[in-house]
This record gives structure tokens, sequence and C-alpha cells, in this order.
């Protein structure tokens, strides 16, 4: 064999290899000692070298990182990584790991060994990087692991209501394990192997049994919750094959088929639309706020620069609110209660629907000045022409805007029938009463002094109710954005905003 051909062939496998092992912390005669992981991506394999400290074997954060495409930005003793399906954080020293609102417990703590430089144990691959991206880590032998995307799993979630129950029917694509638990408040119903795509009846289910059934996106394939409703009693499963099927009926106390049902058992003829009101009658007036969580689908609404999407963070925040209002006594509802998009007509016309009490419309704010900072409370102002406006993304204001639909009808508290754009037109006065108390409020949180703000908005113009538009702070401003991603500030604001729904209820009952 030529010399020189030998020597350049060298060369060239050497530099194929080159992206796989170049920026290995540790000598090889070092990384032998405590075991290496191998992770193959198809042909590819990479080797992750690994460190020994206090009896625990640890490895580089930054290669794991590398492979699945993470972003890692440390401040302080805390790690957040970023992927394509959420964010979840490391603290120094400590063992667990926090992803949204759950914990996963790890074989040993994150260390950080300098700025910049964590590290994990072995478990991190199959417990917390899924979580992140659509990938799985199958453990192929000892220390060796193959990198797999997930394939997905549509499943149909279907709903009937009768007299005595709701069930709720669970059709999966692919034979996948399911497993249903009760917890509290809800019934988990949770799909294994593969990334599950969920498809929801457009049939809503009977609220005293079931107030809705929710899903999660958050754990690596992604969880149904059915929710329960006030008059719950016990649930019994059933499974189903060919196709398989999950079936989980939900009863309400032994009498209840003489309590009356508030839909007929539906049927594909009766099915509404997707996001469209239910048919059945209207519900009598009581303690239901709606809570509009802003966008949602294919509308992400403002995103920072970061990413951070405003449709998700104003569905967790109102989630949060709706649970809080439970808390209080009132009955929370959520005109979506997933990544799904609805058309402004919709929205109002869900509250309209059930005669809600109060209507917010949750939103974040975007501006071309990032110095626009903190809270601003919305209300509905008709204009000349009584013509709502539509502004552009990121222009001063909500991004809740859209020119003025067909006119339409829609009832008030004493059924008298009104024109659509003039739902609010009763409740102005009423509106603004809710809207400075709410300022107030989230001023005091915020260490701002920011004002009411009236402009037309169609979102709002037909609801015949108290209704305000809340922008929580705007993505645009760096404190705003520091503040805004912190789950725990996100807490404070929802509690603040119930808190003065609360004070603003029994003010108007009082009355």
């Amino acid at each position: 064999m030529n010399p020189k051909r030998f020597w350049l062939v060298g060369c060239c496998v050497f530099c194929l290899a080159l992206p796989f092992t170049v920026g290995a912390p540790f000598s090889p005669q070092a990384a032998a000692v405590s075991g290496d992981l191998e992770v193959w991506i198809g042909q590819n394999k990479r080797t992750i070298h690994s460190y020994q400290r206090g009896g625990q074997t640890y490895y580089p954060l930054k290669d794991f990182a590398d492979i699945v495409g993470l972003e890692l930005m440390e401040n302080g003793e805390v790690l957040t990584i970023a992927g394509s399906r959420g964010n979840l954080q490391l603290v120094n020293g400590r063992p667990l790991v926090r992803f949204d609102t759950e914990y996963i417990l790890l074989a040993a703590p994150a260390w950080k060994r300098a700025p910049n430089n964590w590290y994990v144990s072995e478990d991190f691959l199959s417990k917390a990087l899924p979580l992140l991206v659509n990938r799985r880590f199958s453990k192929v032998s000892d220390m060796r692991y193959r990198v797999e995307a997930l394939a997905e799993n549509p499943v149909q979630v279907k709903v009937s209501n009768y007299p005595d129950r709701v069930r709720v029917v669970f059709q999966s694509s692919l034979n996948a394990p399911i497993q249903v638990r009760e917890f509290k408040d809800y019934i988990q119903v949770t799909f294994d192997q593969f990334l599950v795509r969920p498809e929801f009846s457009a049939i809503p289910p009977d609220r005293r049994l079931v107030s809705s059934v929710d899903f999660d996106s958050s754990n690596i394939y992604g969880t149904f919750r059915i929710q329960k409703g006030d008059l719950y009693n016990n649930f019994r499963q059933l499974t189903l094959t060919a196709p398989v099927r999950k079936v989980v009926d939900i009863y309400g106390p032994p009498n209840m088929s003489n309590l009356g049902s508030e839909s007929e058992p539906d049927s594909p003829e009766q099915s509404p639309s997707e996001g469209s009101v239910p048919s059945s009658s209207p519900q009598e007036p009581g303690n239901l706020i709606t809570i509009d969580p802003g966008h949602g689908g294919r509308d992400f609404g403002v995103n920072s620069p970061e990413g951070i999407a405003e449709k998700h963070l104003t569905l967790r925040v109102a989630r949060r609110i709706g649970n809080l209002l439970k808390e209080s006594g009132h009955q929370g509802m959520l005109t979506r209660t997933r990544d799904v998009e609805l058309a402004v007509e919709q929205r109002g016309s869900i509250g309209n629907y059930y005669r809600s009490q109060v209507y917010l419309s949750i939103h974040v704010g975007g501006s071309p000045s990032p110095k626009t900072r903190g809270p601003v409370v919305y209300l509905h102002k008709y204009s000349e022409d009584n013509e709502p406006v539509m502004l552009k993304p990121n222009q001063e204001g909500p991004a809740f805007f859209s020119p003025r639909r067909p006119p339409s009808r829609t009832f008030e508290d004493n059924d008298k029938l009104v024109r659509w754009e003039e739902g609010q037109q009763t409740y102005l006065g009423s509106s603004r009463e809710l809207a400075e108390l709410l300022q107030e409020e989230l001023n005091l949180l915020w260490g701002v002094e920011n004002r009411v703000a009236e402009i037309p908005l169609a979102g709002l113009a037909p609801v015949t109710a108290p209704a305000v538009l809340i922008e929580m702070g705007f993505l645009t401003n760096p404190e705003d954005y520091r503040r805004l991603s912190s789950m725990e500030f996100q807490e404070q604001v929802a509690r603040t905003i119930t808190s003065a729904v609360d004070t603003f209820l029994q003010g108007r009952n009082l009355e």
C-alpha cells in the first residue's frame, strides 16, 4: 500500500471521529477507570467521559446537551436547561430536577464543578432528557445507550354524557401500555413508549362530573387528566382491544339520574365544531368566572428574545387562577385548556353562554420600547363608529384586536337580546370598577404606578359581564421577562388576580 495514501486515509478517519471525541475534559486513562458511556445516534457513536467524585460517577452535562441540542443558562447556583418541549432546572448540590411543577429525583446531586461546567449522574439520560426533547434514550447494554426519535401515537378522546355518568374513551392508534391513576382533583391517564398526539372531542362533558379533560405534554410521552366535577363520586375503567381503547366512566352520587343531565347523550350528528359553544341550555347565573388564556395554536402571541411564547404563559397562569378561584368558593372556567386556536367571537360566547359573573382575558404585552414594563389592565371603549381596531404585533397595547364581526346576538342576564358588539355596553361601569381594583393590586405586586387603559377591544365588546383584559407584564422588558419566567412569580400574579376578583365579587354581593 502506498504510504502516502495510507497516511491520508488515516487523517480522514481521524477527522470523521473528531466531532465525537474532541473536547473530552479528562485523559483517556482517567476516564477508563470510572467507565465511559457510549451514546449511539444512528451509526455514529459519541463517547461521554466520566469522572469520579465522592464515590459517585458523573458525566459532563455539556456533552448530553450537544447530542440533543439543548441550551444551558446559568444563574448562580441554578442551571436552566432549555429544550424543544420546555425547560428544567438543576440546583448545585441537590438531586432534584424541577420540570414545570414536577420534580425528578436523580441518583446523585447535580454538581457545578466550575462556572458553566456542570455534571450529572447517568440516570439523567433516561429520567430528565426525554422531558426536554422528543427522543428516547434506550439502554442497549451496560454503559451503552441509543438515541431514538419517538414515534407519534395519535390518541382520540371521545366524550359521551349519560344521565348517571360521563364516559371518556381514549382510543390509541398504537399498541401502547396505558395506566390510570386517581388523584385528589383528577384522574390521570398515562400512555407509554410513544409520543402522544391528542385529538380531542368537540363534545363538552357534563361539568357537574367532569370539569374538563386536559392534556399535559410536560412528561415524557404525554398525560391526560380528567378533572373532577363538584358531583364526582367514583370512576371505573375498562380496557378494550381492536382498536386499543381505555374507557373511563365517571359516576356521580347514586341519585345522579334523578338530578337531570346537562345534555343528552352525544351522537355524531349533534357534535359541534372545535371551540363552539355547547348546544344545551345556558346555565343559571352563579359564581362562575370565565378565564380566557390569550392566543393558542398557531397564534403564539408575543415571543420573548429567549423564545418564551405568550400562549404558553397565559395558559399556565390561567389554570392557576382557576384552581385558586375554586379554593375561594368560586368556579373558574377556561375558554381553552390546551394549546388550540380560538376565534375572538368564540371566547366571548363561552362567557356569555355560562352567564359568567366576571370575564378575565389573560395576556402578556410586547412593546417596541424595551423600557415599557409592568402590568396594564384594559377596558373596552366604544369608539364613535363602534368599530374595534387592529394592532400589529408588539405595537403598544394588547395583541387582542380584530375588525368588527358580522352582527350577531347574545343573551344578557335578563334574557333580553342585544346586538353582539353591544354586549359590554351595560357593564362598562362595573368593568371599570374591576379594572381599577386589579390595576391597584398588580401595581403593588410589581412596584409600579401604571394606569388602567381604555381601547376598543373586539374580544371584550360582546361580553355581558364585568370584563377586563390583563397584560401581566411585558416580555420585551428584561426585568419583566425575568419575573414572568419564574414560576414563583407566576404564582404571585395568579394569587393577586384571584384576590382582587374575590374582593370585587364580595363588594357586589354586599350591594
